[in-house]
């Protein structure tokens, strides 16, 4: 029972990440290099850019997105204009703190106001407060 288990479970992981049709290279320096196991708990979307060296936009669940560029010798990850190399495990590193800003730091709408709208759950029912009982009355006798 216990090995149908963990075949159902690897089952479902790979299915619900063949959607990704990203090279395995990247899919691995997801996973493995910046930490970010399960895909489908932080990554929307995976795009080809028509860029040279080529490269892979990574949108994450929460509307940002950076990118893994092939360089001849590691990945490159480029988030906004800072350059991280996955060969490298201070970059390395350095572009995993980076991402989990990413993830964790609210968005700034076109406003220039904070909307944290997405890292705060919103409750369906009413807080649970103590109701009123009704005044018990007295029995006359």
């Amino acid at each position: 029972m216990k090995q149908l288990r963990e075949h159902i479970k690897k089952t479902i992981s790979r299915l619900a990440e063949e959607k990704y049709q990203a090279p395995a290279e990247i899919v691995d320096a997801l996973k493995m290099d910046l930490m970010l196991n399960p895909l489908i708990r932080y990554v929307k979307e995976l795009k080809a850019a028509n860029t040279v060296p080529p490269s892979y936009e990574i949108r994450l669940l929460n509307g940002t997105s950076f990118m893994i560029y092939y360089e001849d010798f590691s990945l490159m990850v480029k988030i906004g204009s800072k350059k991280y190399y996955l060969g490298d495990n201070k970059e390395k590193n350095a572009a995993i703190n980076h991402i989990n800003k990413l993830l964790t730091n609210p968005k700034i709408s076109k406003g220039g106001e904070m909307d944290d709208s997405e890292d705060t759950e919103t409750a369906s029912e009413p807080v649970d407060e103590p109701a009123e009982e009704p005044a018990e009355e007295e029995p006359e006798s």
